[in-house]
């Protein structure tokens, strides 16, 4: 990933955003008369939708490869997350926004630790 400063930005503030778009999203979506499978679904295909505009809408300005993965993390985890609660008792929207934007940046430091793990040197082994 990328270490510049500008570029950690966009990438934490893509995943925010889609994390708390997401989760509104999901609470417009689904109600306490949804089953709790296809709400996690429906949550889950919301966020997939949710992370590929904001991937375009955040991609010319801090790069599209960068911004895949944690932003598509973050989505899917936020409408899975949320719209299960959703159904399962009812959830404000402002609540959810919390909780899709607090999704959406761990997403992005868990993602920003595995990079750093795979990518750390492996020690040589000689013989």
């Amino acid at each position: 990933m990328e270490t510049r400063p500008y570029f950690i930005a966009g990438d934490l503030s893509c995943s925010i955003v889609v994390g708390v778009l997401t989760a509104v999203a999901a609470t417009a979506t689904v109600s306490e008369a949804w089953p709790m499978l296809a709400a996690m679904l429906i949550g889950m295909v919301l966020g997939m939708a949710v992370a590929a505009v904001g991937i375009l809408g955040f991609g010319p300005f801090f790069g599209m490869i960068e911004l895949q993965m944690p932003a598509m993390i973050a989505g899917m985890l936020t409408g899975m997350v949320v719209a299960m609660t959703a159904a399962s008792r009812p959830l404000a929207s402002s609540m959810a926004s919390v909780v899709g934007g607090t999704l959406g940046m761990v997403t992005f430091v868990a993602v920003w630790i595995a990079d750093v793990w795979l990518r750390r040197r492996s020690p040589r082994w000689t013989s």
